[in-house]
């Protein structure tokens, strides 16, 4: 049974037991194991218990406890505003790692003045605890077998959509992978050039797909599934080995994939394809775009990625002018790429700029881009930073400046006098030209909770780590 109803009670003790008795009614009519029934509603109960304790000493605010029945898990949501509490908090305080060891995951989200949640996962059928491979959780491997990979057929579309659900609920940042028409009709378009793997008996196995712009010399690998059925059979592998070739017939120079920096695994398949990290992109998703039946870390921030190209011919050499700050780094960043690039002295602006700003609704981030710099560009990207910087919800802001323009380096600092820091290069993004990426997480990320599984991936988050502080720390950031 699927609904959602929502309790509001007083920052009190007191009524713990009616939040615990409303958890253990939702149980039932969630048609929750019932081994499992007592570990929730304890959970709920301390956690709100704690909620008062640590968080509500100096509020009277209600609270909010959301309880969400969906067909895989219930969710139980504990919403204040009183003292902002978060992931990393968390983790060192044994009250909370009590209340983990009891439920099947655990995350908390700021909302910023709206306040902070707690959210708690309890799936239907228990966690196996078995050091199998993640494909078993509660999905029962399927006999071994033979698969193909081939070129995505319109008949697959709406199969395709069921392994898009199973892998990612709705919350996979693409939404034509759950609309068959749609999915067909881009494919056709070239636009978005999906493989897949198909079992002995037909069904869809896995997918990954090459989403591409007409005219641009660059893709992005990008909806990478293997069905939990499926897994621990290379086949991830497979796919994107069907995703290269038909970058390369398609004619792009590279292209680029966005592994998440909750777990080293697809990080290791960019690795063993040759691909190079350039950037690690902090706060860029919802913390809801998780895969399903993956051993995911269990922090409460917004999901973060690394940025990886896979050089496919040789690229022309590069003029390019770097921030001082960065020159060192960006350098590393080309010679790992294994593109000539010669750093060259930056010159002042001039004429008019021109900027294009992006808001995703759906991810709460947004992109400002410089296409043009001019005399001009300084002030209007500071007022743009603040915009952006002042819009609800937001969770992130990126900054791309153009690498090959010689003012670059006058305006990267313009930029970091509002907040924003390295995030690292990203060749061929900005219209076919190469970007200097800055960024700004406008919700906490916690940078040891991130995993990172290449030498010069960690050597890239140490940067950001520095650079970050330094930002934060900097009196010319607005308050």
């Amino acid at each position: 049974m699927q609904f959602r109803v929502e309790l509001v009670v007083p920052p009190e003790a007191t009524f713990a037991s009616l939040v615990q008795a409303t958890v253990a009614d939702a149980c039932e009519r969630a048609e929750l194991d019932p081994s499992r029934h007592d570990d929730l509603t304890t959970a709920a109960a301390d956690g709100f218990l704690t909620i008062v304790e640590q968080a509500m000493v100096e509020s009277s605010e209600p609270i909010r406890v959301i309880l969400h029945a969906m067909p895989a898990e219930l969710r139980v949501r504990i919403r204040e505003r009183g003292l902002p509490l978060d992931g990393a908090a968390a983790r060192r305080d044994p009250a909370w790692a009590k209340i983990t060891a009891k439920i099947d995951a655990m995350h908390w989200h700021a909302h910023g003045a709206s306040g902070s949640e707690l959210e708690l996962v309890m799936n239907h059928a228990p966690a196996k605890t078995d050091a199998g491979p993640p494909a078993s959780d509660d999905v029962p491997l399927a006999p071994p077998q033979e698969y193909t990979i081939r070129r995505f057929e319109p008949a697959d579309a709406a199969a395709l959509a069921r392994a898009f659900y199973l892998t990612y609920g709705y919350h996979y940042d693409f939404p034509a992978v759950y609309e068959p028409r749609r999915l067909a009709a881009l494919n056709a378009s070239g636009r978005y050039i999906s493989t897949v793997a198909v079992g002995e008996d037909g069904e869809i196995a896995g997918h990954y797909a090459l989403s591409r712009e007409p005219d641009q010399p660059i893709g992005d690998g990008c909806g990478a599934i293997v069905l939990p059925a499926h897994r621990g059979r290379d086949l991830l592998n497979k796919l994107r080995e069907g995703m290269e070739k038909e970058a390369q017939r398609v004619g792009l120079e590279a292209y680029f994939s966005e592994p998440v920096t909750d777990h080293g695994r697809t990080q290791h398949a960019s690795e063993s394809f040759g691909a190079k990290a350039t950037a690690i992109t902090l706060g860029c998703a919802p913390r809801s775009f998780l895969a399903k039946h993956m051993e995911l870390s269990a922090t409460s921030q917004r999901q973060s990625t690394m940025l990886y190209y896979k050089i496919l011919k040789t690229p022309a050499p590069r003029v390019l002018y770097a921030p001082q700050a960065h020159a060192q780094m960006l350098a590393k960043i080309y010679r790992n790429l294994s593109i000539l690039a010669e750093f060259a002295e930056p010159k002042p602006a001039s004429g008019n700029g021109a900027m294009r700003t992006t808001v995703n609704r759906a991810d709460a981030v947004a992109t400002i881009d410089l296409l043009r710099i001019g005399a001009d560009s300084a002030a209007s990207l500071r007022q743009n930073i603040e915009d952006m910087r002042s819009l609800a919800h937001l969770g992130a802001l990126y900054v791309r400046l153009p690498l090959d323009d010689p003012a670059m380096p006058h305006l990267a600092a313009a930029a970091e006098s509002c907040g924003v820091f390295f995030s690292g290069a990203a060749p061929w993004a900005l219209d076919g030209r190469d970007a200097l990426v800055l960024q700004l997480p406008l919700t906490p990320i916690d940078l040891s909770a991130l995993t990172v599984v290449s030498d010069f991936g960690k050597e890239l988050l140490s940067y950001i780590e520095v650079a970050s502080k330094k930002a934060a720390t900097s009196p010319s950031i607005p308050a």
